[in-house]
């Protein structure tokens, strides 16, 4: 049996309104705000690069200009040394020229040169114990730069590690008249006073570097302490080795945020770098972004509000109308719509209303009619979907019977016995419904039942299985009842079930004023007398070699002595089921009539009578 596909309502009529302005508001602003975004982002790059590329040419001019100013500061102190070296109060006037020197240059912590001995500012000495100390062990540690400076260079040194804070010293020659050499000059800088010079921006961040990539000035003063070396960074690797005097560029950091980076080369192999960070430059755009996606939210929000509020109108009736078909679909036909408008939703509900009620006439019907016939039958009938005549089938066909029911049936009232039967039958006949048969009629207190007609569940092995498990859950079925009937002191029962398959002819028989949907043949009279059969066997669930064929690979079963039925030339081989394969229960056939509480038959004492019982035994 096919179940139908259930249709829901997936998407509602509101929320298919809602969509679709939602989305026309969607595309509308985002549009405008991607336009404007774009246009905005490309200048605020503009002036972001403008602005960078300004900051860092006045900090590499300002800077530049400090150190050209120092070096030439100090020239200017050694030639008036070498006017005065041969006057008698030499010491006294270079001490007042080196005070004056000071003066000038305040930011100068100390003056060292070949020809003499270093020379400290006095006010850097107060706060710097050991300065000479400190120097000479980094002039000894790096004597290399002594001939580098005495080729002609100018270098710009990080001395911040030697005295513990941010120092730096501008080393170049300086021609001895006297000497006819040239000397070398280091003259100590506070790199915290140019420190304050990179330092313009709350979003630009300048620092210097030397050619290795070494902190020479920055406004953080651990970095020149601890000489960080930046070569680590894509940017400041490509800035060192390009050949260019000044350029702008785009790179990511460690972390990849990117950076806006300018960059001078100035005097002494240094490289003045300001750098802002491209989140610093779109801040503004992207606060003014984020304001715009929440108007866009809010107007979003409204719009959902509006329309909700004016497509109540349009839904409430249409949602009247599926609830009503959930009720119909369960089977509730108690249904009242109003319709308050006159419109076509009150035409289709007034339409819908005389469509409810004609079902209900025909699912009060359907439910008295299945009350004398299977419902499956019924249904098929009432669709139309049972074909007029026979039609050929392969089944397997059901007996059941209770042994000495009509002993029993003497003992009861009428009322008692129906009562019986009824509890009876519903405990049975689930367990045919369970297993996708069909209860084709009650004879008595007999069941007769079928699967595979008037459709099968696939094959006629599962139609011969499910008809197996139905008789092994009426096994289990009957325990339970009995129990119940012994509790309340009345008799246990017995029952005989018998299943065969084969060809059949199933269709609707009778006369054009009654109608019956049954199933004829050899198979169902093999099926009925084999059900006869458990008494004298001693069983409870007898097949014969057809079905065995099918399910044997499923069950556990012993072969009975063969019988020769009536209208049949061979003996027929009979098998008792014994249980299911892999299932809890009994093993073999001894065990299921100690659990039935029947006795061992002697079969060569079981007395036949071939025109009532249609059955004898071969030895």
């Amino acid at each position: 049996m096919k179940n139908k596909k259930k249709s829901v309502v997936k998407v509602p009529i509101s929320l298919k309104l809602v969509s679709i302005f939602s989305i026309l508001v969607i595309c509308i602003l985002s549009g405008i705000t991607v336009m404007i975004s774009t246009l905005v982002r490309s200048e605020e790059r503009i002036k972001a690069e403008e602005n960078n590329h300004i900051i860092n040419t006045r900090t590499a001019e300002t800077i530049q200009e400090t150190i050209v100013n120092v070096q030439s500061n100090a020239d200017g102190f050694l030639n008036a040394l070498l006017v005065i070296s041969d006057s008698p109060d030499f010491e006294t006037e270079e001490r007042l020229l080196f005070e004056d020197f000071c003066e000038r240059n305040p930011k100068c912590s100390f003056l060292y040169a070949t020809s003499f001995e270093l020379k400290v500012n006095n006010t850097f000495s107060k706060s710097f114990s050991q300065t000479q100390e400190r120097f000479y062990k980094w002039l000894d540690n790096n004597i290399q730069y002594v001939k580098k400076i005495n080729q002609g260079n100018v270098e710009v040194v990080n001395l911040s590690s030697a005295f513990n804070t941010p120092i730096l010293g501008i080393l170049f020659s300086h021609y001895n008249s006297i000497t006819g050499k040239n000397d070398f000059i280091v003259v100590g800088v506070e790199a915290s006073s140019l420190a304050d010079i990179t330092s313009s921006s709350s979003y630009n961040e300048t620092f210097v570097i030397n050619k290795d990539g070494v902190v020479l000035i920055h406004a953080d003063e651990d970095m020149m302490i601890d000489a960080e070396n930046l070569s680590y960074l894509d940017a400041i690797s490509e800035i060192k080795q390009s050949s260019l005097q000044n350029s702008q560029i785009l790179r990511p950091d460690q972390n990849g945020k990117n950076w806006f980076y300018s960059y001078n080369r100035i005097v002494g192999n240094m490289f003045v770098i300001t750098c802002v960070s491209e989140d610093d430059v779109y801040e503004s755009l992207n606060r003014t972004t984020y304001r715009i996606i929440l108007l866009i939210i809010a107007v979003l929000l409204l719009s959902i509000l509006f329309i909700r509020l004016f497509s109540r109108s349009l839904t409430k009736p249409i949602d009247g109308l599926v609830e009503a078909t959930k009720k119909i679909a369960a089977g509730d036909y108690d249904i009242q719509l109003k319709s308050h408008s006159k419109d076509e939703i009150a035409y289709l509900s007034d339409n819908f209303m005389e469509m409810t009620n004609g079902l209900a006439e025909r699912n009060r019907l359907m439910n008295t009619f299945t009350k004398f016939t299977n419902k499956f039958i019924a249904e098929k009938a009432a669709r139309d979907e049972l074909a007029p005549g026979g039609e050929r089938k392969n089944a397997t066909i059901f007996f059941s019977d209770i042994r000495s029911f009509t002993a029993l049936s003497e003992k009861l009232t009428p009322d008692e016995v129906v009562e019986f039967l009824n509890e009876y039958f519903a405990r049975m006949c689930e367990c045919v419904d369970k297993t996708f048969g069909i209860v084709d009629k009650f004879v008595g207190d007999a069941v007769m039942a079928v699967w595979g007609a008037p459709e099968s569940s696939g094959s006629p092995q599962s139609d011969a299985w499910n008809a197996i498990k139905a008789a092994l859950m009426m096994r289990i079925a009957l325990f339970h009842f009995n129990r119940k009937r012994e509790k309340e002191g009345k008799t246990p029962i017995k029952i005989g079930c018998g299943i065969n398959s084969g060809p059949i002819v199933a269709g609707q028989i009778g006369c054009e004023g009654h109608m019956n949907y049954t199933v004829i043949g050899d198979t169902v009279n093999l099926a009925s007398r084999t059900e006869a059969l458990n008494k004298p066997f001693a069983t409870d669930i007898l097949i014969t070699e057809n079905t065995y064929k099918l399910v044997k690979d499923k069950i556990i079963a012993e072969e009975m002595p063969g019988v020769h039925v009536k209208g049949k030339t061979d003996a027929i081989r009979m098998f008792a089921v014994v249980n299911a394969k892999g299932v809890k229960g009994p093993k073999d056939i001894h065990e299921l009539r100690k659990f039935l509480g029947w006795d061992e038959p002697n079969l060569d004492k079981v007395s036949t009578d071939e025109e009532e019982k249609k059955y004898k035994i071969d030895g």
